[in-house]
């Protein structure tokens, strides 16, 4: 039943690789292999309880059991699909947002935009998902800078679209078959329209007035077009303020390090005297491997409040215990060091908050 189960999600994470999506690297270029992810990604669903009753499988196949139809091996194989694929999707979620939390807020954010505005809206073809605007995609006649100035007279929300023929009947102007705009092109265009205090709607209407204004291109565009461009810029940015900043620290700014400083200080005292008290003091832990989680959490620490691309937890784990196995953390360590891993954001997110 497992190896049934791990296959399916094999299958997943293959198709999903076919479709673009980068799976089989981790953000260090390292390769993983897929089997092994596809364990990781459908472990919670053989979780116990203090019985050793499988929880979550008896919650979703107990309907099916109790049916009073006759289910075939078939039929049951096709929920068991729904069910793995589901917990697959969700597992990724995780991965991706350890592996790449920047560009998982990004993704997030134009998700939020796309909900909340009336003018954008989404379709999903090939396994890529594509954002237009609406007023642009029914009228040939319209002026693409409308975009940024008749946001309030559109109706409702548009929900994402699936099927092809909805969308060319219901925006028959979105030029489909022309090719997508260079990202080079398309950057260099938005740069001149560009503010940084945009919210991330302007910025998706400003890429999408850019791209409609030349009629050999497409008047629509990739999400992960749109994310990659917003981490570029977003990047640039940041490099552009660390150099025009580096001679120029005002008295002020160093106060302010010195209070970052200490709320990470607090922070790790904070873990420290909880890994003491519940866990060595209760012998659930020795006090070698407590000192190896703390200095591992403490190295997360310092690159949150440093602003620098954080890891995932095993590899922070790793950099302490240079044999660690993904197997062997799942089994070994993954339990009590990502809860603590939770606990350590929690109190530090608390503590600069004070700041503010």
């Amino acid at each position: 039943f497992v190896n049934i189960s791990q296959k399916i999600a094999v299958s997943y994470l293959k198709y999903q690789e076919i479709t673009g999506k980068n799976i089989s690297f981790d953000k260090r270029g390292a390769p993983n292999d897929l089997e092994d992810m596809a364990v990781d990604c459908i472990a919670s669903l053989f979780m116990r309880d203090d019985a050793g009753q499988f929880t979550q499988l008896q919650r979703y196949f107990s309907s099916l059991v109790n049916s009073p139809i006759d289910l075939s091996n078939d039929e049951i194989l096709v929920k068991l699909r729904g069910l793995v694929i589901k917990k697959t999707k969700q597992e990724l979620s995780r991965i991706f947002r350890e592996r790449d939390p920047e560009g998982a807020k990004i993704i997030r954010n134009i998700r939020v935009a796309l909900k909340t505005s009336s003018d954008l809206c989404s379709f999903k073809e090939m396994g890529r998902e594509f954002i237009f605007s609406r007023e642009t995609a029914r009228s040939a006649s319209t002026n693409p800078k409308s975009i940024l100035n008749r946001i309030n007279c559109l109706d409702s929300n548009c929900a994402e679209l699936n099927s092809s023929d909805n969308i060319e009947h219901q925006y028959p102007n979105l030029r489909r078959l022309q090719p997508a705009m260079p990202e080079r092109t398309l950057k260099h265009k938005f740069l001149i329209h560009f503010e940084p205090r945009d919210p991330v709607s302007t910025i998706i209407r400003k890429m999408l007035m850019v791209i409609a204004e030349d009629p050999l291109y497409q008047n629509f565009l990739a999400l992960d077009v749109a994310s990659n461009l917003i981490r570029i810029i977003n990047q640039e940015l940041v490099h552009e303020r660390l150099i025009s900043g580096t001679d120029s620290e005002s008295p002020m700014d160093f106060v302010r390090h010195k209070e970052i400083e200490l709320a990470m200080n607090e922070t790790a005292q904070f873990i420290a005297t909880k890994l003491k008290q519940q866990y060595v003091q209760k012998n659930k832990l020795d006090s070698q491997k407590a000192t190896i989680y703390l200095n591992s959490i403490t190295d997360m620490i310092n690159d949150l409040a440093g602003g620098k691309e954080t890891e995932s937890n095993f590899s922070y784990l790793k950099r302490h215990i240079p044999n660690l196995t993904q197997q062997q953390y799942r089994q070994d360590e993954r339990s009590i060091f990502e809860y603590l891993v939770k606990l350590t954001k929690n109190d530090l997110i608390k503590n600069l908050k004070a700041l503010l």
